[in-house]
C-alpha cells in the first residue's frame, strides 16, 4: 500500500504542477538512481561521452528519479536548477508513436533496468534513441541518434536488443511527465498508473484508517 500511495502522490504533485499557470520548476540531481551508470559514446547529435542512468532528483522537494531526453545540454550534481516547467509529454513535443514506445519500453524493461549498471545504460540509451528518431527506425548507429564506438559494449548489445523487440511488446499503463528547461537537460519522468482495484483497496484502507483516528479522538474528549 506504501508503494501504491507514493505512486499516487508523485502523479498529483505532477499533475499540479502541468496545469495551471506556468512556473519555474525547482529541480535537484542527486546522483545516479542505485549508483547504476556505464560509460556511454554519442557521436549525435553532440559528440560527447557521458556516463548513463537514470537519475535521482528532487522536483520542488519531492523525490522522483528521471531519464535524460536532452544530450545537448549538461547538468551538475546536487545544484537547485530553477528553470525547470514540468510539461505533458505530448506538450513537450513527443508524437503519439513515441509515448507508445516509451509506454512499452517502460513496460518490458523498467524493472530490469534497476538490475545492473550495464542495463541502467542501456535504458537511457533505449530513452534517447526514442526521444530523436521514435518517429522513424530505431537504429542506434544511424539517423539523428547515434552512438559511437566507445563505451560499454554490453550497454549497446542490451539496448539494441530491447529496441528491436518492441514492436512484440503490449502496452501498459503508465503516464510521462518531462522537465523542460531552456538550459539544461530536459529529463523524461514516468509514473506508473495504479490498477483500479489497488486504487480501491488504498482507499478503503484509508477510509479504515480515518475511521479508527475518529473513533479515537471521539474516545479521548469523553474521557
Amino acid at each position: 500500500m506504501a508503494t501504491i500511495l507514493k505512486q499516487i502522490v508523485g502523479a498529483i504533485v505532477l499533475a499540479a504542477s502541468a496545469v495551471g499557470v506556468a512556473q519555474a520548476d525547482t529541480v535537484k540531481f542527486t546522483g545516479f538512481l542505485g549508483g547504476r551508470s556505464a560509460a556511454v559514446d554519442i557521436d549525435a547529435p553532440a559528440n560527447t561521452s557521458p556516463s548513463a542512468g537514470e537519475f535521482s532528483i528532487l522536483l520542488n522537494g519531492q523525490s522522483f528519479s528521471s531519464l535524460c531526453v536532452d544530450v545537448q545540454h549538461t547538468i551538475s550534481w546536487n545544484t537547485n536548477y530553477s528553470d525547470y516547467t514540468v510539461k505533458t509529454a505530448g506538450a513537450y513535443g513527443f508524437s503519439t508513436a513515441q509515448i507508445g514506445l516509451f509506454n512499452k519500453l517502460y513496460t518490458a524493461h523498467y524493472a530490469d533496468s534497476h538490475t545492473s549498471s550495464d542495463k541502467a545504460a542501456a535504458f537511457q540509451i533505449a530513452v534517447w534513441e526514442i526521444t530523436y528518431d521514435g518517429n522513424s527506425a530505431l537504429n542506434l548507429g544511424a539517423n539523428t541518434f547515434k552512438l559511437g564506438s566507445g563505451g560499454s559494449s554490453n550497454a549497446k548489445t542490451i539496448a539494441t536488443g530491447w529496441l528491436n523487440t518492441l514492436g512484440t511488446v503490449q502496452q501498459g499503463q503508465w503516464q510521462f511527465k518531462v522537465l523542460d528547461s531552456g538550459t539544461r537537460q530536459d529529463q523524461l519522468i514516468a509514473m506508473p498508473v495504479p490498477e483500479p482495484t489497488e486504487l480501491a483497496m488504498l482507499l478503503a484502507g484509508l477510509g479504515l484508517i480515518g475511521s479508527v483516528a475518529r473513533r479515537k479522538a471521539r474516545a479521548a474528549s469523553a474521557a
